[in-house]
This record gives C-alpha cells, sequence and structure tokens, in this order.
C-alpha cells in the first residue's frame, strides 16, 4: 500500500511541475533538431517543438545557402519552394519539411524562438553515390621477384567524395592519403611497392571506395591480381628422418617456382647409394644401413637464380654394440682410492650405458666409480648398453679384490653378567685369506698377552664362507678379572688388521637386588629413629629437669676409618680423605688415639659394633676433647645425657670372597696383575683383624 502512495505523490508532484515550469522559466525545447543523412530526390522532416510558447512567441528557421532566414513562424520564405513548415500548432510543433533534396542544401539548420537563449541545430547530409567502382591501373604484365609495383585506383564521381584504401587481401595495405582531381569530383590513391616478391605472384590487391554512409550507400571496390615469377623456393616437409637398419626410405623435397623448375638429388660427402631410385621430387632408398646415414641435398632451377635446395638428413638406428676390448675380469688392491671401469659401446641412437650388479636391479653410471675399494664391492658386474627401440646388450665383467686383510666387529662393547658366557666375533674378509685369527687380551692395567685355546675357559673356531672367514672366542664363567679389550687380528701377503672389543661385566641381579634392600631398610630404620629421638625431647623424656651442672656436650662425630697400611708417619690425613684425625705412631704404624673415658662406658656414646668385617665399614667417631669448649668443668659432662645422641645398630654384610683366578691369565703373561688381586686380599684380611682389636680396646 505504501510504495502506491508514494508513487501517485511522485506523479502529481510531477505534472504540478510541468504546470509551473513554462510560467516561471518561459518556452523551452520538446524536440530537438537532429542531424540526418539522405539520398539525394528524397524527402527529409528536420524535428523541432516547443513547450511553453506564448501568443507572441515567433519560431524561426536558418540553414543553407549562407545561413539564410528559411521560415518565420509557419511562413517560408519564396526562394524556398521546396521548405515547408508541418506540425500541430497547438502543440508547438515547428518541422521543417524539404522535398526532392539536393547536394547544396547540405549544411547546418538552427530551430530557434527569442525566449530560448541557446539555438539548437542540426546537420543535414545529401549523398549522391558513385557512378561506379573505382579504376585500377599498372601491373597489367607479370613482374620479375624483386621489381617494383606501383597500382593507381581512382573513383568515379560521387558526394561526398568517397575515401579510398587499398586492401592486399583482407588486410589493410599501403598508405591512405589521397589525391583529389577536380575533374568530375573523382579521387585518386597511389599503392607503390619497391620490391616484390614471391609472396606477392596471385595476391589480390583490392581498391575499396567508401563515401562514409554504408546504410545510404553500399562501398564500391575493384581488384587485381599480380603475377610474379620468382626463382625455385625448395620446402623440406622432413629434415630429419630416422629409419631402422634394413627399412625403404622416400626423402622428398616440395619445390615453389614460378616457372616450373627442374629437381636434381645428391649425398654431401658421398655418392649416392646403389639401391636408389630418383623421381622428379623424391628419392628412394631401398634396404638402408647405417652407412647410409648422413646428409641429402635436392637442387632446383628455373633459370632464375638462385638456384633453390633443399637439405634432409638421414639417420639410421641400429642396435647397440658394446666394445669387445673390455675384459672380461679385473683385479683391484683392496683400500685403492676411486677406483673406476669405464664401458664403451656403438649404436644409433647412442646407447646409454650402466652397471649394475649381476642379477640385481641396483644400476651405477658409467664408468664404473668406487671412491675406496672394499671387500664387498668384489663380484660379477654387468655392462648394460641401452638403446630405445632395441634390447638391452650386457657384458660380464669380474671384479676380484685382492688385499690385507679386513676385519669387522659385529659390536664394540659386550655386557656379560658375572658368571656367564661371553662371545666375541669377528669377520675377517681378505685375498689370500690369512691361516689362522690370533686373538689378544689387554687388561685395564694395560698389559696384553696372547689368549691360546688351552687356557681354562677358553674356546675359539673359525669359519670360513666364501671369501670370507668368521672367528669367534668363548670365555665361560666370566668375573670383573675378565674385564679390558680383546683384540682379534689377521694378517696375509699384504699386511695386516685388527679390531678391539671391550667387555663389561656386570654383577648379578640378586646381588643388586639385596644391597638396594639392605639400603631401604636402614634409611627406613634411621628415618624412624630421628622421628622417635625427635617426639621424645619434645615430651621431655630425654632431657633432666633440674638445671645441669655441666656443660652439654656435642654429639659424637662418626669414627673414621683407619688408615691402610704401608703410609708414611707425620701425615695429617690417610688415604681415606678424612681430615682432623689425630694420629699416634706406633711400632711404624698409625692408629688412632681413642676417646677419653669420662666415666663413660663406650657405649653412650650411642654407637653399637655387633660385627666389624672391614675398616671401611666403621661408622667415624668424634674425640670428645676437640668438641668440648675452652672454660668449661669437664666434670660437668658425667651429670648430663648427651643430647640428640642415638643408639644404632649398623649391621655390615661381610665382603664376597676373591674371585675365582683362572689358569689362563697366569699362563698368559699378566703376572702383575695376578700379585696385586693377592697382595689387595692380604691388606683385606689385615684390616679386619685391625678393626676388631680397636672395638675391644674402645
Amino acid at each position: 500500500m505504501a510504495p502506491t502512495c508514494l508513487l501517485s505523490f511522485v506523479v502529481a508532484i510531477s505534472m504540478l511541475w510541468t504546470a509551473v515550469l513554462p510560467t516561471v522559466e518561459g518556452a523551452f525545447y520538446r524536440r530537438r533538431p537532429e542531424s540526418k543523412v539522405v539520398l539525394q530526390g528524397d524527402t527529409v522532416r528536420l524535428v523541432c517543438a516547443f513547450n511553453g510558447l506564448s501568443s507572441t512567441s515567433v519560431v524561426n528557421w536558418q540553414g543553407p545557402p549562407d545561413d539564410s532566414i528559411i521560415a518565420t513562424g509557419r511562413e517560408t520564405y519564396v526562394s524556398y519552394k521546396r521548405h515547408k513548415i508541418v506540425g500541430d500548432p497547438s502543440r508547438g510543433d515547428y518541422n521543417l519539411q524539404i522535398t526532392d533534396v539536393r547536394v547544396e542544401d547540405t549544411g547546418d539548420y538552427r530551430c530557434s524562438t527569442p525566449s530560448v537563449s541557446a539555438a539548437a541545430h542540426a546537420t543535414l547530409t545529401v549523398v549522391v553515390p558513385m557512378v561506379g567502382p573505382p579504376d585500377i591501373t599498372g601491373a597489367e604484365l607479370p613482374l620479375t621477384a624483386g621489381d617494383k609495383l606501383l597500382l593507381r585506383c581512382r573513383s568515379r564521381g560521387g558526394y561526398p567524395p568517397p575515401r579510398l584504401t587499398w586492401y592486399n587481401g583482407t588486410h589493410q595495405f599501403g598508405s591512405q592519403k589521397t589525391r583529389r582531381n577536380d575533374e568530375g569530383g573523382s579521387v585518386t590513391l597511389e599503392l607503390f611497392t619497391a620490391r616484390v616478391s614471391k609472396w606477392d605472384d596471385g595476391a589480390n590487391f583490392t581498391c575499396a571506395a567508401d563515401q562514409g554512409f554504408p546504410d545510404i550507400v553500399k562501398p564500391r571496390a575493384a581488384s587485381r591480381t599480380l603475377r610474379v615469377h620468382y626463382p625455385p623456393m625448395v620446402s623440406v616437409p622432413s629434415p630429419s628422418i630416422h629409419a631402422r637398419e634394413g627399412q625403404s626410405v622416400n626423402l622428398t623435397c616440395y619445390v615453389d617456382a614460378n616457372p616450373k623448375a627442374t629437381v636434381t638429388w645428391m649425398k654431401l660427402g658421398d655418392s649416392l647409394p646403389r639401391q636408389s631410385i630418383q623421381r622428379e621430387r623424391s628419392l628412394q632408398l631401398l634396404k638402408v644401413s647405417k652407412y647410409d646415414s648422413g646428409g641429402y641435398q635436392c637442387r632446383a632451377d628455373n633459370r632464375i637464380l638462385p638456384i633453390g635446395i633443399g637439405s634432409i638428413r638421414l639417420e639410421v638406428f641400429y642396435p647397440p654394440q658394446i666394445d669387445s676390448t673390455l675384459d672380461n675380469k679385473v683385479t683391484v688392491i683392496y683400500g685403492d682410492d676411486d677406483f673406476s671401469l669405464s664401458c664403451f659401446a656403438d649404436g644409433n641412437p647412442k646407447p646409454n650405458i650402466r652397471w649394475r650388479r649381476k642379477d640385481t636391479s641396483l644400476y651405477w653410471e658409467n664408468p664404473l666409480r668406487f671412491h675406496r675399494v672394499r671387500y664387498d664391492v668384489e663380484g660379477m658386474y654387468q655392462c648394460v648398453a641401452h638403446s630405445d627401440g632395441f634390447p638391452d646388450v650386457t657384458k660380464d665383467v669380474a671384479i676380484d679384490v685382492a688385499g690385507k686383510p679386513h676385519i669387522e666387529a659385529r659390536t664394540s662393547q659386550v655386557y656379560v653378567n658375572q658368571g656367564d658366557i661371553a662371545k666375541f666375533y669377528c669377520d675377517v674378509m681378505s685375498d689370500p685369506l690369512p691361516k689362522s685369527v690370533d686373538w689378544l687380551w689387554r687388561n685395564n692395567n694395560g698389559v696384553e698377552s696372547v689368549l691360546l685355546e688351552t687356557n681354562n675357559g677358553i674356546s675359539m673356531t673359525e669359519k670360513k664362507l666364501g671369501e670370507t672367514k668368521t672367528a669367534t672366542l668363548s670365555i665361560d664363567h666370566v668375573t670383573g678379572d675378565d674385564e679390558g679389550i680383546y683384540i682379534c687380528k689377521a694378517a696375509n701377503m699384504f699386511g695386516s688388521d685388527q679390531r678391539e672389543v671391550r667387555l663389561i661385566v656386570k654383577e648379578s641381579t640378586s646381588s643388586v637386588i639385596a644391597i638396594i634392600s639392605i639400603s631401604v631398610v636402614v634409611v627406613i630404620l634411621a628415618a624412624v629413629t630421628v622421628i622417635g629421638v625427635f617426639v621424645a625431647k619434645r615430651k621431655g623424656l630425654l632431657c633432666a629437669d633440674e638445671k645441669p651442672t655441666t656443660p652439654a656436650l656435642t654429639p659424637s662425630r662418626p669414627v673414621p676409618p683407619l688408615p691402610k697400611y704401608g703410609r708414611k708417619p707425620g701425615h695429617g690425613t690417610n688415604d681415606s680423605g678424612v681430615e682432623d684425625l689425630e694420629m699416634q705412631e706406633m711400632d711404624g704404624t698409625l692408629k688412632p688415639r681413642p676417646p677419653p673415658r669420662v666415666d663413660k662406658d663406650w657405649t653412650s656414646i650411642g654407637l653399637s659394633y655387633p660385627r666389624l668385617a672391614h675398616s671401611n665399614t666403621l661408622p667415624p667417631y668424634s674425640t670428645v676433647e676437640r668438641q668440648r669448649p675452652d672454660g668449661q668443668d669437664p666434670r660437668l659432662s658425667a651429670s648430663i645425657q648427651e643430647e640428640g645422641s642415638v643408639s644404632v645398630a649398623v649391621e655390615v654384610e661381610p665382603p664376597p670372597h676373591p674371585p675365582r683366578d683362572k689358569k689362563w691369565k697366569r699362563q698368559g703373561g699378566s703376572s702383575a696383575a695376578v700379585r696385586s688381586h693377592h697382595r689387595a686380599g692380604n691388606n683385606h684380611q689385615a684390616e679386619n683383624m685391625l678393626n676388631e682389636i680397636q672395638a675391644d680396646s674402645l
């Protein structure tokens, strides 16, 4: 509903504006004159209409010749007998109608009234058609390539004067400047070419005359076809021809010449094959061979220079052939750098040469190159020559690698649990193979010894597979003394090689679990004891209510370990690294001074020694004299219990028995290690005895 009301409102405003506008602004154009083009002899009407004309308004028409007044109001002047004003005067129509229009009626026309400031005007164009198509002169006879060409085009009447244009086929050609000829109102346009060629032969040059009003009068045109004599032009449909050996081939040349040319054939650098047949524009070769490959020419001559020549390249394909000079076997030295082996093959197309390991799909480029010769490159190789369209051609070449041994160890470290069997493997590759593989052992002290199969617990085996020998060393019931580096060594006439494998003996799982369990129990007991002491102290169970008469003793420090034998007297520290321990020299040995008695039993220090097995297992202690502050009465310590001291019983597991000595180690020549082991065991026992004596004195 709203859009309908809005539309009605707009229409009412427009009608009101149309009724009021003439009274406000005066007269104005309802229709302005429009330019027109008419054919001579036709009738034309130029439209002019106003709105808002008053009863006193006068409408004038002006036009050719000389912009004269043609009509005032609805009356025309006497000299314009073919002109008149037509239309409805009540609507303000003042249209000018001209009958039998002529060329002199061409020009600008204006329709105006005094109340309108700018007069509207229009152009009337009267067209007189051309009498006929234009005339072309020149090139009536055939030209020779290289001659000049001059064509002249002249129109035949017409108004307005036509515009002349030259076309070569459908493409515009030449200059568009025309020259006016007043005789008969014709127009002339020349076409000039300094040099014609064979491409101009048969060219259709057209001169088109256009008056510019295709709807009134159609353009007129005239054509001239050129004839040009030119030397032979040879074109080769296939400048390169490929054929297999034994096939028949046709070589063809197309010759374009005016007049017709004579064609002859030849082979560059050689005579034509015997089995060849020449025809006018083709040469047929029967059963070509690889020797027929080369360049061929066809020559065309029509006595107009230059002579036409066409070239064709013939390529005869034949299967690849590998050079017979390639050896069937090649020997190289192990370790050589940048060894290469080249393979040559002939064929067309040129063969693609590659190498591959026989019976595999692993390929290498030619030449076959090894940056460093190793034994794993030894084997049978094939030179493969491949040409598209032909089966692959191969030749086998055996590569033999000779030289010093090369040893590959399967691992650099061997981990074995104590008591298990340790096995070492060495793969020896060489040409020739060594007679045997030797095994050596280097202990942790750097002493090497030769291993023999006669030693207890040792077995050695060797197994040959082709050019490889695998040596195996087995050691049963390994212990920590078996750790070290095991060396396998092999030699031949070219040199030797060796590999090292480290043996690492791990403790048994049961021992590790036992140590962990004891450690956890000790930590738990220590934690419970500390918590109990802390709770007892808070409740006052550990301290007396009366004021102490003697200063409290400082908590005792752990008892340091006893010094080892063989230490020089006079030093302030022992081998264990514990410092500040007062020492006294007795009979050439050093013993720690026991703490003073201070009228207390030694068990009140808070330590118990149910089982002393080794000096390193003893808990350290501190002397009371070194911890007592200066100036305090030593008698006060008897009535006060040490604060924070807790009795803890430490159970120490006795050390394991010394490892079983293997006879092969003594036989291997490493006696120093054995003596060192026995000396360490004797020292161990001496320290245990000293610990027991010290415990009794405490």
